[in-house]
């Protein structure tokens, strides 16, 4: 039998509801998959770690790569730093291994627009969206992730109420609850995602 085609897995959600965790645990225990490392304007957080994390630019090194066209998508986010992925995090990698990557909805939309026009990515895509469990429970997940301001709280939770709207238009919701039972969701839907690849 012929191995499942590779495929480009996004996960989306608001901030503080596991997407990272979900990626990192899918490299660690599901073979075949490496996780896409977008780049960023802001700054490393203490525990990150450039190249592994993200890849940290200056606002002059991104709009280098702007400009030369070498940005997948990109995006503002809140208003404050820029967010994006190379073209050759993705299109260089796609041939010989499934990616998973989390980026914000406005990303989302930008990949699934490219992947239209794309030949490298048309047909390969497949969405998921992380739902918290209730706006209270990612209220507190976000003030239990360090130190934030009041402006900086209300401005993310805004944010996520004009992500979660968007929730139904991805291929899977996963809604949040635990961290094993949402990698359980996440591992099912990635079973029933191959078998539509391989169609």
């Amino acid at each position: 039998m012929a191995a499942p085609p590779t495929a480009l897995l996004i996960l989306a959600g608001p901030a503080g509801v596991g997407k990272s965790t979900l990626c990192d645990r899918l490299v660690r225990d599901v073979p075949g998959f490496e996780r896409v490392i977008t780049a960023t304007t802001r700054p490393a957080r203490p525990n990150e770690v450039d190249g592994r994390d993200y890849h940290f630019l200056s606002d002059a090194e991104f709009d280098r790569k702007l400009v030369a066209g070498e940005f997948l998508e990109w995006a503002w986010v809140h208003l404050r730093h820029r967010y994006g992925t190379l073209k050759s995090a993705v299109l260089d990698r796609l041939p010989h291994s499934s990616l998973v990557m989390n980026i914000d909805v406005q990303g989302v939309r930008s990949i699934r627009t490219a992947a239209q026009t794309e030949p490298r990515l048309k047909g390969r895509l497949v969405t998921m969206f992380v739902a918290p469990d209730s706006m209270e429970v990612l209220r507190e997940r976000l003030q239990g992730r360090g130190p934030v301001s009041p402006e900086e709280l209300a401005r993310r939770m805004q944010s996520a109420e004009h992500e979660i709207a968007e929730r139904n238009s991805y291929d899977y919701v996963i809604h949040s609850s635990s961290k094993e039972q949402d990698f359980r969701a996440l591992l099912d839907y990635w079973a029933q995602a191959q078998r539509k690849l391989q169609g």
